[in-house]
């Protein structure tokens, strides 16, 4: 099939692969393999150039539109648009990007668009082409579980407004695809609530295949890690709800432990707690040897949606998790059997400490997970099942075209 494919950031090879591009870009290299893709993405010229030294041969064509502007002006047509009680999801849409589509349909052939999450409803397409979309989480979900969870109250209001607004948009939004993927079970049965007639797949996540190298590092005694890209609100609120109301508990019980915050964009509240023992690295060009010098990777969020890729690369690299249960949301882990799981302050402290005393502990619940992840969690498996899937409504769309044609020669 000639496939177009749409990105709402630049889907660039590691280290850069940060946020959705570790689901966009392991898919896109799928897909490859079996069909002529076509890229079209948000991004700037360097990342574009980037993008075509990397991975140009292996497309049909590349596209990129740059949607850069000035902080002020994103920031008044964010307000701009909650004011007039419109979602801020719409601050996607460019003209330069209609206008790109657009070409690229003129060009003609495409059998299928596929769009790597679900706000490019906002777009215009075809009638004779379908269209699917992913989605990386229930946005308007995760926006309701961040306000039920922060203290703040600009921000909680701000958030509620969000919510509010987006939900109705994200809904109408998701009616225009002819499938919509999702990231887990749960978010499948978010949106079915409201999307009762939708057509949707569960297609989950993987595990890069660097996690799974051997980098022969010993891990530091009473040592813990934390990954993420920090202008993602669950991991911002998330650490610091650990540094706040876990981390003080775990240093009485164990004086000697600390921790590595790793990612890019640590807020300038996450950088002033750092310390001899509280790391803030920030951006880093590999989080692999952090996550080895570990002894236990913690998940302390207490809002998500889709698949946390965190938990996916510690499976992969054998470390020993503590998490709370939305932590690991929608992945095959067990208490007790593959990771330890607490949603109270003083529970994950516990855990945290348990781990540290208990060599074989550690060992039994990485082994289990490292099992689960190479059994259920690989990008060429689930690259398989995607492929599967826009197959079958590339054939629906030209049967039901034919049997249309069918139906006009009659009825002349």
């Amino acid at each position: 099939m000639k496939i177009l494919m749409l990105f709402p950031y630049a889907p660039l090879p590691p280290p850069l692969d940060l946020g959705g591009t570790k689901r966009n870009l392991p898919f896109l290299l799928e897909l490859v393999k079996y069909h002529d893709v076509t890229v079209l993405a948000y991004g700037t010229p360097e990342e574009e150039q980037l993008f075509r030294k990397s991975y140009g041969e292996l497309c049909e064509d590349v596209c990129f539109v740059n949607r850069r502007r000035p902080r002020v002006i994103s920031a008044v047509q964010l307000f701009c648009l909650l004011g007039t009680g419109r979602s801020h999801f719409r601050m996607l849409y460019r003209p330069a990007m209609q206008h790109a589509i657009d070409r690229m349909v003129a060009k003609g052939g495409f059998d299928l668009i596929h769009c790597c999450v679900q706000m490019f409803g906002y777009f215009k397409f075809p009638a004779a082409i379908p269209v699917t979309s992913d989605t990386h989480e229930v946005t308007y979900d995760l926006l309701r579980r961040s306000a039920e969870n922060t203290r703040r109250r600009f921000r909680k209001m701000l958030l509620t407004l969000q919510w509010k607004f987006g939900k109705r948009e994200e809904i109408e939004l998701c009616r225009k695809f002819a499938l919509l993927l999702t990231t887990t079970e749960r978010d499948l049965q978010v949106f079915r609530k409201d999307l009762p007639n939708q057509n949707m797949a569960v297609v989950q996540n993987g595990a890069g295949n660097s996690f799974f190298e051997d980098l022969s590092l010993k891990s530091e005694p009473c040592t813990m890690v934390f990954t993420g890209l920090f202008t993602h609100l669950p991991n911002s609120d998330g650490i610091m709800y650990f540094l706040d109301q876990i981390f003080p508990l775990i240093r009485d019980l164990e004086s000697q432990a600390r921790i590595y915050v790793v990612g890019k964009s640590p807020s300038r509240a996450l950088r002033a707690r750092a310390s001899e023992n509280v790391i803030v690295t920030g951006f880093v060009e590999d989080v692999r040897p952090y996550m080895a010098r570990a002894q236990v990777f913690v998940i302390p969020l207490l809002a998500g949606g889709g698949i946390r890729g965190k938990a996916l690369e510690a499976m992969a690299m054998r470390r020993p998790i503590v998490t709370t249960t939305i932590g690991v949301e929608g992945i095959d882990l067990r208490h007790e059997h593959s990771a330890l799981v607490a949603d109270t302050p003083e529970a994950f402290a516990k855990a945290v400490v348990r781990l540290f005393g208990d060599s074989g502990l550690r060992e039994r619940l990485a082994q289990n997970a490292f099992a689960t992840v190479q059994r259920s969690y690989n990008w060429e498996a689930k690259g398989k099942e995607l492929d599967g899937l826009l197959r079958s409504v590339a054939r629906g769309q030209k049967a039901s075209q034919n049997n249309s044609h069918r139906i006009t020669e009659l009825v002349n």
